[in-house]
């Protein structure tokens, strides 16, 4: 199944050597570990650089939103 959202999640990453590599989210109450980090690229919206992650837990997929600006997180995608 793929999602399209928009949901404000909470997520721990690690940066290391100018990287940010997302360790977990949580969404809907639920707890996510992280075992792939697939893609990453960037994107403008306006004058902003958005950063994506496409990232698995080995079940789901998921497309992470990082606004380096506001420090917010989104889930813009899910595949399961």
């Amino acid at each position: 199944m793929h999602e399209f959202l928009n949901d404000q999640i909470d997520v721990i990453a690690s940066f290391c050597q100018n990287r940010v590599i997302p360790k977990r989210i949580r969404w809907n109450e639920r707890d996510y570990d992280i075992s792939n980090v697939n893609l990453v690229h960037t994107a403008r919206e306006g004058q902003k650089r958005i950063f994506y992650f496409s990232v698995s837990d080995n079940t789901n997929y998921f497309k992470l939103k990082l606004d380096p600006e506001y420090l917010e997180w989104h889930l813009v995608e899910l595949y399961n």
